[in-house]
């Protein structure tokens, strides 16, 4: 290479790496500046009221730790804050934590952030996060499961802690969601019944004031260390009432700004004047788990068929009114690694027929058959429920009319739930099952396709995906795990999703702002909202 050829190398590397830099700085200063902007714009317009109305019933207490109360647990993601957060399509993202290292199957180092502080203006160190974690493991906590398979926690300095489990747990970064709490501000007072209970200190975004039966007043916390998120908002007043009817009658007088509920059927507590709503997807799902152990089901051109058979919006419908979607896969509520737009409604008979036929069936006398020796054998299996779930056996009984329909014979089998519940344990006992859950925040697909599902479905592939992925922290790479998984998924349908329950975000119009609330976080964006005073 001669010398003009080598500056000119020299010199489209430097202009590469100074245009590299440049990016992303503007990508950096352009976030920034949009937080900015928002509260700018706000600051600049008239008539605008920074501060948000909110109501809470049937409190308890306003301790996110030890609360049962829906409510609190949706308030307290604006008052505390935790190592790892969740965005608006459950990817995680840092927070408290500066950085979580896997240095085995069962040992992580996590680096806190430095220079954060409580809301009583003392330092937030690794110690708190020791302190939350001993306390989850001693009391009864809905943050306990996230826990459960911690066995230490060493606090190596001020900034560091190292969590040793007591058995590798897939995704367990997603378990570091839970709020923490200060250890110098509970030593030496019993934590649950403590005075400190109802005035917590948090590092969140907002801070709590005052407290008493009746309200909880809180400020925008001046010194909140995320200063990305510069809250347009001053302060939230949160009404405390006894019950949701109290609450839907504030709403619809205008003393309330917005509330969350699962009833989408809400306009007859609140009328249809005043108010907008947005729906977003719970984590509850209903599914049916096909036993591979069966000596039909064990065909995947029969499952499949199964599937197709369905016409899931008759199912919806039917069974479910306007409380529940169409579902069509564990991770279709938002999550990043679930990419399809479209849910399927699933319905294709003629796709079905073609798959039996296929598998050596043979419609004759109205009904899919086979020749077993010398004598023709129905295509049938029985579909175990809780007959305590009236719901469930309404579902039950949709699905076998449609399967009926199509040539199948379908058996329902009400068992108690107490039954019901010991075949979901044993994984054993079904041909197939009704199941209700509450889906994970974390992509974690264990429970329907991994070791020990409830299908006893095996497949190398995807087992070895699965494992792949609990050490893969670049989200594309993980993308393009899962597409596989849910191409496998759907060429072999091991289970027959269903439906998910939506929760509906219910707002006043003089409401503004970037409102998109997840099952995880109704107040995402909550920086960027704003009353307007008409």
């Amino acid at each position: 290479m001669n010398k003009s050829n080598a500056f000119k190398y020299i010199f489209i590397v430097v202009i590469v790496i100074l245009g590299i830099v440049t990016y992303s700085i503007y990508k950096k200063d352009t976030k920034e500046k949009e937080s900015k902007n928002v509260v700018q714009e706000v600051e600049e317009t008239a008539n605008v009221v920074k501060e948000l109305r909110l109501a809470i019933s049937g409190l308890d207490t306003i301790n996110p730790i030890i609360s049962q109360n829906r409510q609190v647990q949706e308030i307290s993601k604006i008052i505390f804050d935790p190592l790892i957060a969740l965005n608006e399509n459950y990817e995680k993202e840092y927070a408290l934590a500066q950085e979580i290292s896997k240095t085995d199957d069962i040992t992580y180092i996590v680096k806190i952030k430095e220079n954060i502080k409580w809301s009583n203006d003392t330092n937030f160190i690794a110690n708190d996060v020791q302190y939350t974690i001993q306390l989850l493991k001693s009391i009864n906590s809905i943050y306990s499961a996230n826990v459960q398979h911690i066995s230490t926690v060493d606090v190596l300095d001020e900034q560091t802690l190292k969590i040793t489990l007591s058995q590798p747990v897939p995704f367990f970064e997603y378990n570091l969601t839970f709020p923490i709490m200060s250890s110098e501000y509970y030593a030496g007072v019993e934590f649950a019944n403590s005075d400190k209970t109802n005035l917590p200190l948090g590092t969140g975004m907002f801070k709590i004031v005052t407290f008493d039966e009746k309200a909880i007043s809180l400020e925008k916390n001046t010194s909140y260390w995320n200063q990305e998120k510069n809250s347009v908002l001053e302060k939230i007043n949160i009404n405390i009432y006894g019950t949701m009817g109290e609450i839907y009658n504030n709403f619809k007088n205008g003393n309330i700004d917005t509330i969350n509920t699962s009833q989408t059927s809400v306009n007859q507590y609140i009328g249809t004047i005043g108010f907008d709503s947005i729906e977003f997807d719970s984590r509850e799902y209903d599914y049916i788990a096909f036993n591979s152990n069966n000596s039909y089901l064990s065909s995947k051109n029969v499952r499949k068929a199964l599937s197709y058979y369905i016409d899931k919006n008759n199912t919806i419908a039917s069974c479910y009114g306007n409380t529940h979607r169409v579902s069509d896969f564990p991770l279709d509520y938002g999550n990043f690694l679930y990419q399809k737009d479209i849910i399927d409604n699933g319905y294709n008979s003629e796709l079905a027929n073609n798959l039996l036929t296929e598998d050596g069936w043979t419609f004759r006398n109205n009904s899919w058959q086979k020749l077993s020796g010398r004598q023709y054998v129905r295509l049938a299996f029985t579909l175990t429920i809780n007959g305590d779930n009236q719901q469930d056996v309404a579902i039950a009984e949709n699905l076998r009319l449609q399967w009926a329909n199509s040539g199948i014979t379908v058996t329902i089998r009400k068992v108690s739930a107490t039954n019901y519940y010991n075949l979901i344990n044993s994984r054993n006992g079904y041909d197939a099952i009704l199941v209700n859950i509450l889906t994970s925040y974390s992509p974690n697909l264990n429970t329907y396709i991994g070791p020990g599902n409830l299908s006893n479905y095996n497949n190398d592939e995807i087992n070895q995906i699965l494992s792949e992925s609990n050490n893969i922290s670049d989200n594309n790479l993980l993308k393009e795990k899962y597409k596989r998984i849910i191409e496998i998924y759907n060429d072999e349908k091991p289970f027959l999703s269903i439906s998910r329950k939506k929760s509906l975000l219910v707002y006043n119009t003089n409401l503004t702002g970037n409102l998109k609330p997840t099952a995880q976080n109704i107040y995402t964006h909550i920086e960027k909202w704003y009353r307007k005073n008409y």
